[in-house]
């Protein structure tokens, strides 16, 4: 279950303001300008950070009294680098400004000015569950093979913003190219009991959101204390195409080369070799690594009186 808690705010306290100022796929400071000037309205006690070095540094600062809240103006990726390295301890506003914004889409949160300062005075938390990859925190989902590869490229070549279109030609390159290592997966399942697959492609959901608004996982629960594992059995060129149809017109599940399984962790060992993983749509290392759940580790600050999609 989701721990939810409503706060009666007659101050704001202090926050800190984590700007990744290349987030999306376009320069945003006059956005930002905008967000320090609501803050500063608010009365909010504000320090601003641009960095991870520089958040984990003043978080382990014992000089530096912990903030209120945390407002995280970026991608799925830059509130799951700071719930991680701040260890879940403080509430995570976020402000979406990335290239998907995933979750910000799931929890309905507003890019409004307005509402935003109505969900920063409501202060609603709500505890989700979060994903660990080895050290790794993820909000949202890993994946392992193809897409990771594609997410490897494209941050490899990274010299700014990224937006979806500098997806596409790496996408479509690497359909004619890419080798498709065998995957094992060694999953630790609901009711204590263990399995072992393989395939060749392999994802794990927290939330049941994926690029565009898709679902791979449409079972997966953010507060449930599991993890969603979706596995593509087939590979090659024509495989993909029609693992991609299937996506876009929703029937990826019912497929009998898809399988899932709901875990409470999971191994991920290819023996071909380093294989590419992401969470969040950031480049997160290679295998082998130990995938699990941190149940109720998440704590965001959620629009009032909504319910997530």
């Amino acid at each position: 279950m989701t721990v939810t808690e409503t706060h009666q705010i007659t101050s704001l306290g202090s926050a800190w303001l984590f700007i990744n100022r290349i987030a999306g796929g376009s320069d945003k400071s006059h956005q930002h300008a905008q967000l320090r000037a609501l803050l500063a309205k608010l009365g909010v006690e504000m320090r601003e950070i641009n960095s991870p070095e520089q958040l984990l540094t003043q978080w382990r600062d014992d000089s530096l009294a912990r903030p209120d809240f945390i407002v995280s103006v970026g991608g799925d990726g830059t509130a799951a680098m700071i719930a991680g390295l701040t260890g879940g301890q403080v509430p995570i506003a976020i402000y979406p400004a990335g290239t998907e914004n995933i979750l910000a889409k799931y929890l309905r949160i507003p890019t409004d000015f307005d509402a935003f300062a109505t969900m920063l005075t409501q202060r609603q938390v709500h505890h989700f569950d979060a994903g660990k990859c080895d050290e790794r925190t993820f909000m949202l989902m890993l994946s392992a093979g193809f897409e990771a590869e594609v997410v490897h490229q494209v941050h490899g070549q990274r010299q700014g913003h990224l937006s979806k279109f500098h997806y596409v030609l790496p996408t479509f390159g690497l359909m004619r190219s890419y080798r498709y290592p065998k995957i094992e997966l060694d999953i630790d399942l609901e009711d204590g009991t263990r399995t072992q697959t393989i395939g060749y492609w392999a994802f794990v959901f927290n939330f049941p959101r994926y690029a565009l608004g898709l679902e791979l996982a449409p079972n997966a629960r953010p507060d449930d204390g599991l993890l969603d594992v979706c596995v593509l059995t087939q590979k090659g060129f024509w495989a993909t195409n029609s693992y991609i149809c299937s996506l876009l017109s929703g029937s990826l599940s019912g497929r009998s080369d898809v399988a899932y399984f709901r875990a409470r962790s999971l191994k991920i060992h290819c023996a071909e070799g380093a294989l590419p993983l992401q969470t969040d749509g950031d480049p997160a290392g290679f295998t082998d690594v130990t995938v699990s759940v941190q149940p109720g580790y998440l704590p965001l600050i959620v629009p009032p009186a909504q319910k997530p999609n």
